[in-house]
C-alpha cells in the first residue's frame, strides 16, 4: 500500500516523506514527553518545602518555651505552608484534602500547643504528628512523580521503537529505489568509460533513477557521436598550445635580449625582424624620440641599410635583410613606447586589411612593447644615473680648485699690488717685471674662472638635445633673433662627458657671438659622418679678424682644448659666404661592448 502511494511520487519527494514521517514522530514523543514533563514541574521543589516544614517544626521544639523574639519563626513556618509551589503540586496531583488538615492541625493544635508549652515534652507528641502527616504528603508527592516519569520513559520507549520501524522500512525502500538501479547505472557508466556505448538500462517509474537511466541511454547514443569531434578539438588545442609556446620562448629570447649591453639597435631589430613569423604585421619599424621629442627622432627597420661605419656593433646583421620588394602593402598601424613621465618612442607596422590580430597575438605585442619601454626607461635612467655622476666629480674638481689654486692666484695678486704700490724706488726693469706678472696673475685668474665656470655647468636637462634647445632659448633672449639648430645624431652618439664639451663649445662659440660677431643669424648643426661626429656654429656678423690666435682669446683657446679633451680638432675661421664657423670634428665613443654569446652569434 505505502508502494503504490509512493511510486506516482518522484525519488526526492518519497525521501522527502519518509524524513517528514520519522520527523512528525520525533516530535510527537517529544512533545507528549514534554507535555508529561510539565505535569510533574515543581514537584522536587514541592517536597523540599515539606523538607523545610519538618526541619522548621523540630527547631520550634528545641525552643520551647517560646518567647517574643521566637514567634518570627513561627511565621516563617506559616509563610513556607502557604507558599505557591507546594500549594500548586498538591492540586495537581489530588492532594489538597490531606494538605487542608494538616494546615488545620497547624492552625487549631500545633502552634497553640507549641506558644503555651513550656517545656519540649509537652508539644513532642503533637510535633511528632505534625512530621508524620508531611511525610505522608511527601511520600504521596513522591509516588505520583515516579510513576509519571515512568510513564514518559515508556511513551519514550514506544515512539522509539515506531521510529525504528520507520526507518528500517525507508532503508528497505530506498535500497530497492535507489541503491539496486544506481548499481546498474554505475556499471553502464563504467563501461561508456571504458569505451562500450552499446551497454543500456532499463527501470521503471517515473522518478529520477528512471529519467537518469533515460539520460545515460541518450548520453551513450551522442558520445559515439562527438568522439572523433574530441580528436579534432585536441589536435586544435596542440596546435595552439604550440603556438603559445612559440610566443613564451619568443618573449624569453627578446627578454635576455633587451637586457645585454649590446647597441640598442642590434638589441631591438632582431626582435623586431622575427615578429612577422608570429603575427601579421610587416614592415615593423621602430621610431625612437630623442629626449621625448617627437619631430626628433631615429628609425630603425630590417629596410634600413646596413651601413658597417655607422653601426656601433660590428656583429650585428641584423639591418637590411629585406629589400623593398619584400615588402607588403596593407593597413598601417602603430603603438607608442611611453610611461607616466616621458615618451620613448613608437613602433610602426602595416597589416593586411583582412588579418585581425587574435587575442594571443594581441598580449603577445602588449607584453614585448612593455619589455621595449621597460628597457628604453631603464636607458634613459642610466645615461642620466651616468650624467648625474659626472656633474658631481665636476663639481667637485670646481670647488677644490676654488678653495685651492683660486685663492692663492688671488693673494699673489694682492702682493704684487701692495709690491707696485710701495716700490717708488724700484728701478724700470722691475715695475716692468711686476707689470708682467700681474698680467700673467689676471691672465690665470681668468684662465681658472673660465675652468671653474665650465666645471659648474650643469646639464639640467636629459640629453644633449634638451641641453642644446635650452641653451638655444637662453641666447635667443640675449641676441634677440631665432637661432636655427639642426641635430642630426642617432640615439646615445655623444656620452655623457662628450656632450658636456660639446655643450661647453656651444655655450662658447654663442657667447663670442653675442659679444663680437654683430650677427643676425646663426646655424648650430650636429651630424654624425661616419664614425666621427661634426659640430659646425656659424653666423654671418663680422667675421673672425686675421690675429685671432693672440694669447688673450681665451674663449677660443678653451674651444680648441676642449676639442683635444674629446680627442679631435676645432677649426675657427672666416666663412666664404661671411661670417666665423667654428668646426670641432671627434670620434663617436663606442660605450658598448656586445656580449659573444651562443644567442648572439645564432643570429
Amino acid at each position: 500500500m505505502v508502494k503504490r502511494l509512493l511510486l506516482p511520487l518522484s525519488l526526492t519527494h518519497q525521501v522527502a516523506m519518509l524524513m517528514l514521517l520519522l520527523g512528525l514522530l520525533g516530535i510527537a514523543g517529544m512533545a507528549i514527553s514534554s507535555w508529561m514533563s510539565q505535569n510533574i514541574q515543581g514537584n522536587a521543589h514541592a517536597i523540599n518545602k515539606a523538607g523545610s516544614l519538618r526541619m522548621q517544626s523540630y527547631r520550634l521544639l528545641s525552643m520551647v518555651p517560646l518567647s517574643n523574639s521566637n514567634h518570627i519563626y513561627l511565621d516563617d513556618l506559616e509563610r513556607d505552608e502557604a507558599n505557591s509551589d507546594l500549594q500548586q503540586a498538591v492540586r495537581r496531583e489530588g492532594l489538597s484534602e490531606p494538605f487542608s488538615e494538616l494546615r488545620a492541625f497547624w492552625q487549631t493544635q500545633l502552634r497553640p500547643q507549641l506558644q503555651q508549652a513550656s517545656r519540649p515534652d509537652e508539644a513532642a507528641s503533637d510535633v511528632a504528628a505534625f512530621v508524620a502527616q508531611l511525610d505522608a504528603l511527601v511520600s504521596a508527592i513522591d509516588h505520583s512523580t515516579e510513576e509519571r516519569i515512568a510513564l514518559v520513559t515508556k511513551i519514550q520507549r514506544l515512539f522509539i521503537a515506531l521510529m525504528g520501524m520507520v526507518l528500517l522500512a525507508t532503508i528497505l525502500y530506498l535500497r530497492h529505489r535507489l541503491l539496486t538501479p544506481l548499481r546498474k547505472l554505475v556499471a553502464m557508466a563504467q563501461a561508456i568509460g571504458h569505451g562500450d556505448f552499446s551497454e543500456r538500462v532499463s527501470l521503471s517509474g517515473k522518478d529520477e533513477m528512471s529519467t537518469l537511466a533515460q539520460a545515460l541511454n541518450s548520453m551513450s547514443d551522442e558520445l559515439s557521436a562527438i568522439y572523433h569531434q574530441l580528436e579534432q578539438r585536441v589536435a586544435e588545442q596542440t596546435t595552439r598550445l604550440r603556438q603559445k609556446n612559440d610566443t613564451l620562448s619568443f618573449l624569453y629570447r627578446a627578454s635576455r635580449r633587451l637586457h645585454t649591453n649590446a647597441p640598442l639597435c642590434s638589441r631591438v631589430m632582431p626582435i623586431l625582424n622575427e615578429l612577422p613569423a608570429l603575427t601579421p604585421l610587416k614592415n615593423i619599424q621602430l621610431r625612437l624620440y630623442e629626449s621625448n621629442n617627437q619631430e626628433q627622432f631615429h628609425q630603425f627597420s630590417h629596410q634600413t641599410p646596413y651601413d658597417a661605419a655607422s653601426c656601433p656593433d660590428t656583429n650585428c646583421q641584423s639591418c637590411g635583410l629585406y629589400s623593398s620588394a619584400n615588402t607588403a602593402s596593407g593597413e598601417p598601424v602603430f603603438w607608442t613606447l611611453h610611461d607616466q613621465h616621458h615618451q620613448y618612442g613608437m613602433v610602426l607596422a602595416t597589416r593586411a586589411s583582412e588579418c585581425e590580430l587574435s587575442p594571443d597575438q594581441q598580449q603577445l605585442l602588449n607584453t614585448l612593447l612593455g619589455q621595449l619601454t621597460s628597457t628604453l626607461a631603464l636607458e634613459r635612467q642610466s645615461e642620466h644615473q651616468q650624467q648625474l655622476i659626472l656633474m658631481e666629480e665636476r663639481a667637485a674638481i670646481a670647488r677644490e680648485l676654488h678653495d685651492s689654486l683660486a685663492q692663492s692666484l688671488s693673494c699673489l695678486k694682492i702682493h704684487v699690488s701692495c709690491i707696485q704700490m710701495q716700490g717708488g724706488n724700484l728701478s724700470d726693469e722691475v715695475r716692468s717685471q711686476l707689470t708682467e706678472m700681474r698680467e700673467e696673475l689676471n691672465t690665470a685668474y681668468r684662465q681658472l674662472r673660465e675652468l671653474l665656470t665650465t666645471f659648474r655647468l650643469q646639464l639640467n636637462e636629459s640629453g644633449l638635445l634638451a641641453a642644446l634647445r635650452a641653451t638655444v632659448e637662453e641666447y635667443e633672449k640675449r641676441l634677440g633673433f631665432p637661432l636655427r639648430l639642426h641635430y642630426q645624431l642617432p640615439p646615445q652618439a655623444v656620452s655623457a662627458h662628450q656632450g658636456i664639451h660639446v655643450l661647453q663649445i656651444v655655450r662658447e662659440a654663442l657667447s663670442n657671438i653675442y659679444k663680437h660677431a654683430q650677427a643676425s643669424e646663426v646655424d648650430i648643426t650636429l651630424v654624425r659622418r661616419e664614425k666621427r661626429i661634426e659640430l659646425t656654429v656659424r653666423d654671418n656678423g663680422i667675421g673672425i679678424v686675421q690675429d685671432s690666435q693672440r694669447a688673450n682669446h681665451y674663449g677660443l683657446i678653451i674651444m680648441r682644448d676642449r676639442a683635444h679633451s674629446l680627442h679631435g680638432e676645432c677649426v675657427i675661421a672666416r666663412h666664404q659666404d661671411g661670417g666665423t664657423q667654428v668646426k670641432v670634428t671627434f670620434d663617436a665613443e663606442n660605450r658598448y661592448r656586445p656580449e659573444l654569446t651562443g644567442e648572439h652569434h645564432d643570429e
